[in-house]
């Protein structure tokens, strides 16, 4: 039986939220780069350069899954580190390279660290405190990285608007230093003593790796439901943008103040919307997420008939605002409900399976969004909307299923975990 995880101490707290905001203000600087550094450097066309940051995300997607072999056998902090390190040396790379393959090996290194993120650091929130402090934890995780990665964002828009060879260099230098000092301030945690990842466990059975989350078909429900629900993520970057300058005529600024609204709503206030959310079922809390994320998608769609004026803009800031809601209800309870609901020895691998929902649906946004969009921008909030119901229809029918120690957060030691591929139900 594993120790009791005691709460994180203030210093402990303090560099692990640290590291989250330098990793986070290191991948904001990014963002706005992308496609253009390599078009910028390399002069390469845009059609090759995404054929090599195609390759690269599958490339990272299929690695990904090698991420929580490493948590379970080495530990969520050497997970993190490694992936913070990995990411690192891709960006620190960037600027040497010049050829297709060399951007090929330079984006897959980021791809296989940013794939790996999610997974590696639910785990090590899940080793470093338990019960209702993880979930504050993750609140305050999620807050400080969408601060940092809007502050990443306004850097880079005000380095690269010197539109200079150097400017483009800063900006991914930058964000190969952020994620290395991320990495250096993580390895440095102080973690409560776990045998099972210090090796001198030797006469423990050895878990039985992916067959075990295969045969949990449970689990294996809750990472279906999560994928309309995590495609609702890529609206803003990938959907809003061209609905509002191409079929609302609306200023191309708009989607960026859109966005930035956003960010700062969710950097505000996650960390009070957990607090209030601490006694109520997750799966719930998650599931009333998706329903207001279906409420957004409909006021994005009944926007298309309101015309140019005023009124446009204040329907598009409700419509981002109700979005934000739905994020602020669904983003840390569902990942507090995958951690929780998996067994401790083989979290790792529950994890990335988990989260292979989320990448799965960030690859595949941009292909299906623009694809819909090109027929109907109306039917794509539409059918955006419907699936996210769906995700949440299905999130409440799987909750009799998943153990009762998953379903709400609690201050005292969680339930014994539960026989791999075997369903506990509820007493009501």
């Amino acid at each position: 039986m594993p120790h009791e995880v005691p709460t994180p101490g203030p210093v402990s707290r303090y560099r692990y939220l640290a590291a989250i905001s330098a990793e986070a203000v290191g991948s904001g600087l990014y963002v706005p780069v992308s496609l253009l550094y390599f078009h910028h450097v390399t002069h390469m066309s845009m059609p090759r350069i995404g054929t090599a940051m195609t390759v690269a995300a599958l490339l990272g997607l299929a690695v990904s899954l090698l991420a929580g072999t490493a948590i379970d056998r080495f530990g969520a902090r050497t997970a993190v580190v490694t992936g913070f390190l990995v990411r690192a040396v891709g960006f620190l790379c960037y600027p040497l390279v010049h050829t297709f393959w060399q951007v090929l090996l330079a984006a897959t290194l980021v791809a296989i660290g940013d794939r790996s993120f999610q997974a590696c650091v639910q785990a090590l929130v899940a080793e470093m405190a338990q019960g209702a402090e993880r979930d504050r934890l993750r609140a305050a995780q999620y807050s400080v990285r969408n601060a940092g990665m809007g502050t990443g964002g306004l850097l880079a828009g005000l380095v690269l608007g010197a539109g200079a060879d150097w400017a483009y260099q800063s900006v991914v230098l930058g964000s190969g230093i952020g994620l290395t000092v991320a990495a250096l301030l993580i390895a440095t945690l102080r973690l409560p003593h776990r045998q099972r990842h210090t090796g001198q466990d030797r006469t423990a059975p050895t878990p039985s790796g992916y067959r075990t989350v295969l045969r949990d078909r449970a689990y294996l429900r809750l990472t279906a439901a999560n994928v309309p629900l995590a495609l609702c993520y890529s609206s803003l970057s990938v959907i809003l943008p061209v609905y509002v300058t191409q079929s609302l005529h609306a200023s191309p600024s708009v989607p960026g103040l859109l966005f930035t609204l956003n960010t700062v709503v969710v950097a505000l206030a996650q960390v009070l919307v957990t607090k209030a959310l601490v006694r109520t079922r997750r799966t719930r809390a998650a599931a009333a997420g998706g329903a207001v994320f279906a409420a957004a998608f409909g006021c994005f769609a009944l926007l298309g008939q309101a015309g140019t004026g005023p009124w446009l803009y204040v329907g598009l800031t409700v419509a981002t605002l109700l979005y934000t809601c739905g994020e602020l209800l669904h983003s840390t309870t569902s990942g507090a409900l995958a951690a929780d609901a998996a067994p401790e020895e083989t979290r790792g691998r529950y994890l990335s399976t988990y989260f292979l929902s989320w990448s799965v649906a960030k690859s595949a946004a941009p292909a299906l969004f623009t694809a819909l969009l090109a027929h109907s921008a109306t039917l794509t909030w539409s059918l955006l909307a419907a699936g996210v119901l769906v995700g949440s229809l299905s999130l409440l029918r799987v909750e009799p299923k998943l153990p009762a120690h998953a379903l709400r957060a609690t201050l005292t030691e969680p339930a014994p975990t539960r026989a791999p591929g075997r369903a506990r139900r509820l007493t009501m």
